[in-house]
């Protein structure tokens, strides 16, 4: 099988000689470059697993090549982690990259990083997006969630929130529904969400999960499982599908404390069985300390 090609534009070749030891271990075939119109010459005909970008370079800024990605259809989906040590610019770049590490780099936490992303990122060349539902693959939620658990680690947002809708019989509603009567519910429910939020249907889980990132309060996320499940009554309702189907709604508030998106997942199925035990009011927002009476 062949290796994982990470892609490391820096300039420093210290820094350079760690990010390609961490990479190694993790098990990435490792290319470096040096400069930053180098580093444009060589996207154009590559498309990396991840890059490890630099943002001062020499001729080519390191914000001009993430600009460059992201408005290429070949080179958007690229996870990009941007490393400076000008902590004021991270705060002010026009094009978000995935994570922003900042100088000098906590190299357990890189190295914790890419070992995740070896498990959860897949293929480049794997869709997005579901065919049927056009909601994310439940393979990109995961990739997102990795991310912004490394996020939460180092920004000065403290938690990111899972909302969880447990559709108790979606797969009869589904049936019933004609494609484009659950194309109109579906985008009922992801008009309720911010474009950067994350939503997709779990067919292995049996819920709906929307990732919502930057949260500043517990009650943010809240309301947005209030409008969602309001939403999805009135069309139901309007529908004729009102009665029989139930949805629990619920939030799962996630810190820094989580290892990986896998230990995230096994929280939320506890909040899940909560629900459904009648042991909390959907929605109901739920955390790791508070989950773990139950584990």
């Amino acid at each position: 099988m062949n290796k994982p090609i990470a892609l490391i534009v820096e300039d420093d070749r210290d820094i350079v000689a760690l990010f390609r030891h961490v990479l190694d271990i993790a098990g990435y075939q490792t290319e470096i470059v040096l400069d930053g119109k180098d580093a444009m010459e060589r996207l154009a005909t590559m498309r990396p697993h991840i890059v490890l970008l630099d943002l001062q370079l020499p001729r080519v800024s390191g914000l001009e090549i993430m600009e460059y990605m992201r408005s290429d259809e070949r080179l958007k989906r690229v996870p990009v982690v941007v490393i400076t040590a000008y902590a004021p610019l991270s705060e002010s770049l026009p094009v978000e990259p995935d994570l922003l590490l900042l100088k000098p780099v906590d190299i357990a936490q890189l190295s914790n990083l890419v070992q995740r992303l070896q498990t959860t990122q897949g293929s480049l060349d794997e869709p997005t997006r579901d065919p049927v539902t056009g909601l994310y693959t439940l393979s990109f939620f995961k990739l997102r969630a990795t991310f912004s658990l490394e996020r939460i680690k180092q920004s000065s947002f403290r938690r990111f929130g899972v909302l969880f809708a447990n559709v108790l019989d979606m797969n009869s509603l589904s049936s019933s529904l004609e494609k484009r009567e659950l194309q109109v519910f579906l985008r009922r429910l992801t008009d309720q969400f911010r474009p950067t939020d994350t939503m997709v249907w779990s067919s292995e889980y049996q819920m709906f999960l929307t990732l919502i990132e930057e949260i500043t309060s517990p009650e943010a996320p809240l309301r947005i499982a209030i409008r969602v499940r309001e939403s999805m009554n009135r069309f139901l309702g309007e529908n004729g599908y009102g009665l029989g189907v139930r949805v629990n709604f619920g939030v799962l508030l996630c810190d820094s404390e989580y290892s990986d998106s896998e230990a995230i997942f096994r929280d939320i199925e506890l909040a899940r069985e909560r629900l459904m035990a009648g042991e909390y009011t959907s929605p109901a927002i739920f955390d790791r300390e508070m989950l773990d009476q139950y584990r």
